[in-house]
């Protein structure tokens, strides 16, 4: 079969595209290794480190966005936690619909009830910005009980606790062809 071969043949395997879309044209990625939190706001705010700036090289291609990001909110007896938001430049992205007045987010962090458990959170999504220009993708954190959020951080900030861990925060974009 080999020598029946052309040299420039493409032979196609199963479940890889071979021509059209859906292949990654290029790949950004955040990695967030430091900590970070938000103290008694219940605004959302930028997450230090985790941005990514991406110039699609078409208009109609798509981007993948990527969010593995460890965090945890503190609070005292109740469940309420925090949340996170998906952000393109300014425009939130990947949000819930509107119901009544409770805030529309990409995803919930944990509230632990006074045990500070750490979570891992995260989000697929695929945008559409439609542009060929630099679009900045980024994550956002709030507490609408206006309590104290954290992006990794150990639950136990103890010198040497065989618990308290250092955790580490990804976002990847990749650009998707059409």
């Amino acid at each position: 079969i080999m020598s029946q071969l052309k040299v420039n043949s493409i032979i196609p395997v199963s479940g890889v595209p071979t021509g059209g879309g859906g292949g990654i044209i290029q790949v950004k990625q955040a990695v967030k290794t430091d900590g970070f939190s938000i103290n008694n706001t219940s605004s959302n705010t930028d997450v230090t480190g985790l941005s990514v700036t991406i110039t699609p090289t078409s208009a109609s291609s798509k981007i993948l966005i990527d969010l593995h990001m460890s965090a945890f909110s503190v609070e005292s007896t109740s469940y309420y936690g925090a949340r996170f938001q998906l952000v393109r430049d300014s425009t939130d992205i990947a949000k819930g619909a509107a119901d009544g007045d409770r805030t529309r987010c990409t995803g919930g962090i944990d509230g632990g009830g006074g045990a500070n458990y750490t979570d891992v959170v995260s989000a697929k999504f695929l945008d559409s910005p439609n542009t060929t220009s630099a679009t900045t993708y980024k994550v956002q954190i709030g507490n609408s009980q206006s309590k104290n959020t954290f992006v990794n951080r150990p639950t136990n900030t103890t010198s040497n606790a065989t618990y308290g861990q250092c955790h580490i925060s990804t976002l990847t974009v990749m650009e998707v062809s059409a």
